[in-house]
């Protein structure tokens, strides 16, 4: 971590009164007597780009150029990002958005600090002050109680891979679970605490260990776990508290079909074990539920699935016709629900940074070679029209999922280091179903890309280089046998009936105003009105969704979920100690949402 992010707490003592809620005053030896029971490790919260800043909430400071040119150097990588606490995924969430006030670095401009002083300003934002860099269950333990008794409100980071802020909070005490990395086991046969009979091999690891380690372990002992596409994403954390997509989702299921044990802390400090036989209502609101709301996971075992061989297909390329998007849409449309019973899984990208740039990423256990290079064979005869530029296209067979992750997922990884507005809807299997439904399905999507794509609004050289603005995720269980009626978890029923969920990207610039902010989040919730319009019942995927969704208990849960989500939260954390943005129980006069954009 860089140096900045260890100051001893009492140096800040005096700039937490300021920062912190309203609501708690607490004293300097309160504070050094948390930093004593959690045996020193409560530090300062700092901006990452702080030392690039002459100016630090208003006082003057001097640029640390060494360190600032590492972190300029380091700011879009994302090991680097979860190694240091006050570092963000997209960085709009460690900003004041409603007031435009944070830390921003255009990582861009040559490593001079200079360029920062004088006249700029570096503000707090929404990083927290503090953090406990937790190591033990009685660190999580400590900062509970000391929120609970002092009133300083909490937030809970593991790597600062969430698109909806849950991670960050202005004021607050924050927990960062992502040191908790002990040594993974592989158990054969594991049987959860309570249970009396195995459900399957299960890897056992720690709240901060990250997929790109897992999926290692896996290999190493010749087994498949079920994640995401980026190896920033810790699996423990708000992945599976959301309910878990990966690109081998239709035939192996959701996260939350795979986890077979949690331990967590209770808001009440209790450290407790969650599984199909013990705590079961916990057990349900922590597959799903969302966030740090329930409690705050320490521990989590995940099923061990057979090595796996994939059929890996994927296309890169350039076509000169304005229509070609609208062409390659219809093609995966029409060819959806074949794909999804043929195992395929993963990432479609029609009109990628522009609408005639086009990729994708496919990948099936279920077909040999022969078979999927049949599949896809009128998806490469588009690409391979006259006049089209492939840059790289093909069918290939791969030994492992750790394989096909280092070799065509890591090297394409997302863009990280600008702000970004999300909004996303699940499409179900019914809204493919015959050429009428086939066409409004394809009319909204393009519409949704005129919306959204770059460089439609932006010619912001650092816009049109980040991200996939409008990508489809063939990461649904649609293959998969758990559907609504047998399903145990907190996870949307739609989940169950959806062939793609799709995710709109609104990415925006760290130097934006808070207007621009807003504008750009008035985008993705414009964009994914016309799919909630199309698909009024279609859920969408909590982790990555519009931040300010309209109907949350309709699009995150339904319903009787939510009733019952409701209830656990009153029964466990009936003063909502443990709390996020648009999460179960929150209060929106809340103060730690006050920096979220005034939408």
């Amino acid at each position: 971590m860089i140096s900045h992010g260890r100051l001893f707490c009492s140096l800040l003592f005096a700039f937490f009164l300021v920062a912190r809620s309203k609501a708690a005053t607490p004293t300097a030896a309160q504070w050094a007597a948390l930093n004593q029971t959690v045996n020193g490790r409560l530090f300062a919260g700092v901006p990452l780009a702080q030392s690039c800043y002459s100016s630090y909430n208003g006082n003057a400071t001097t640029p640390d150029a060494a360190v600032c040119s590492a972190v300029q150097a380091n700011y879009t990588g994302s090991n680097y990002i979860s190694d240091n606490y006050s570092g963000f995924m997209n960085t709009n969430w460690g900003t004041c958005q409603r007031t435009g006030e944070g830390c921003p670095l255009d990582w861009n401009t040559p490593s001079d600090p200079t360029v920062y002083a004088p006249g700029q300003t570096c503000y707090q934002g929404s990083v927290s002050p503090y953090y406990i860099e937790v190591q033990e269950v009685s660190d999580i333990q400590a900062g509970l109680q000391f929120a609970n008794e002092t009133g300083v409100p909490l937030s809970i980071k593991n790597t600062g891979h969430d698109y909806t802020g849950r991670s960050s909070a202005p004021g607050s005490l924050a927990l960062w679970t992502h040191n908790v990395q002990p040594e993974m086991t592989l158990t054969k046969g594991f049987i959860p605490d309570g249970c009396s009979e195995p459900v399957g091999d299960g890897v056992t690891l720690g709240a901060g260990q990250q997929f790109a380690g897992l999926y290692q372990f896996a290999d190493e002992n010749n087994v498949t776990v079920v994640g995401g596409a980026a190896g920033s994403v810790g699996p423990a954390g708000g992945w599976i508290t959301g309910g878990g997509h990966s690109a081998i989702t239709n035939v192996f299921g959701l996260g939350v079909d795979n986890v077979m044990q949690i331990r967590t802390v209770l808001p009440n400090g209790t450290y407790v074990t969650a599984n199909e036989c013990q705590n079961q209502d916990l057990w349900f609101a922590l597959r799903g539920g969302g966030g740090s709301t329930f409690g705050v996971n320490f521990e989590m075992t995940t099923r061990a699935n057979p090595k796996i061989v994939l059929q890996v297909a994927y296309i890169n390329y350039y076509s000169p016709d304005t229509n070609s998007s609208a062409e390659l849409i219809s093609l995966m449309i029409q060819s959806a629900t074949q794909w999804a019973a043929q195992g395929w899984g993963g990432y479609l990208s029609p009109g990628a940074y522009s609408k005639q740039y086009h990729s994708l990423i496919l990948v099936t256990p279920l077909l040999t070679n022969a078979e999927a290079i049949a599949a896809m064979t009128p998806l490469f005869d588009l690409a391979n029209a006259p006049g089209n530029y492939v840059y790289s296209s093909g069918v290939n067979t791969v030994n492992s999922y750790y394989e096909m992750y280092n070799v065509y997922l890591a090297p394409g990884g997302e863009k990280l280091g600008l702000g970004t507005a999300l909004g996303s809807r699940l499409i179900p299997a019914s809204q493919f179903d015959g050429p009428a439904k086939q066409y409004e399905l394809l009319e909204a999507l393009l519409e949704v890309q005129d919306m959204i794509t770059y460089p439609t609004r932006s010619n912001d050289t650092l816009l049109l280089s980040y991200g996939v603005p409008f990508q489809i995720l063939v990461t649904t269980p649609s293959s998969y046998p758990t559907t609504a009626a047998n399903d145990t978890s907190a996870v949307h029923p739609a989940w169950r009936e959806a062939v793609w969920h799709m995710v709109m990207n609104v990415p925006f610039s760290n130097s934006a105003s808070a207007g621009d902010v807003q504008t750009a989040f008035e985008i993705a919730t414009n964009a994914t009105d016309v799919l909630r319009e199309l698909i009024p019942d279609g859920g969408a995927y909590l982790n990555e969704a519009d931040t300010f969704e309209k109907d949350r208990v309709g699009a995150f849960w339904g319903q009787a979920k939510y009733e019952r989500l409701v209830g656990i939260k009153k029964e466990l954390d009936p003063g909502n100690l443990l709390t996020c943005f648009g999460c179960i129980g929150w209060d929106e006069t809340d103060e730690r949402f006050g920096c979220y954009p005034d939408i």
